[in-house]
């Protein structure tokens, strides 16, 4: 663990520190701005926007400014740590949580639901044979309305 991250470590959410040590475990220097960062995406529940986190930590004069911010969201998004939700209007979104999954996001509220099976792992086989192409990668983004939007416009 970082020399940083073990002075630190008292006044962190459990949430925070073990997002912090995932980072000192992957090799990258656990700083101030990267902690603010932390801990302003472990605040919001569901997805945010980069300019949200910024609110979040300018609200509690601690914003590293929104360059730093957009190089610790994007060394998250690279590490798994975060992972980045495409909408409809707004392209970038992102959500705490590790590992493949795809989402459910409310039009309406913003709401986000995770899913892992997306059920198309037998199309992308079929894509490779048919193509010759190599599949790394795919994202899964559903939209429509949460029931509770659902029962208001109902």
């Amino acid at each position: 663990m970082s020399r940083y991250l073990e002075m630190r470590r008292a006044t962190l959410p459990t949430a925070v520190a073990e997002l912090a040590e995932q980072l000192a475990e992957a090799g990258y220097k656990v700083t101030g701005p990267r902690l603010a960062v932390l801990q302003a995406a472990s605040a919001h529940r569901g997805a945010f926007s980069v300019q949200e986190l910024e609110q979040w930590l300018v609200a509690r004069n601690e914003s590293p400014g929104i360059a730093s911010i957009f190089r610790t969201v994007r060394l998250l998004c690279d590490l798994q740590l975060l992972q980045r939700i495409h909408g409809l209007e707004e392209c970038h979104r992102y959500s705490l949580g590790t590992g493949h999954s795809h989402h459910l996001v409310c039009t309406v509220c913003g709401a986000m639901e995770r899913f892992d099976n997306c059920g198309v792992q037998s199309l992308v086989q079929q894509l490779e044979q048919r193509t010759g192409f190599q599949i790394s990668a795919h994202l899964v983004e559903l939209f429509g309305l949460c029931p509770r939007c659902r029962a208001t416009a109902g």
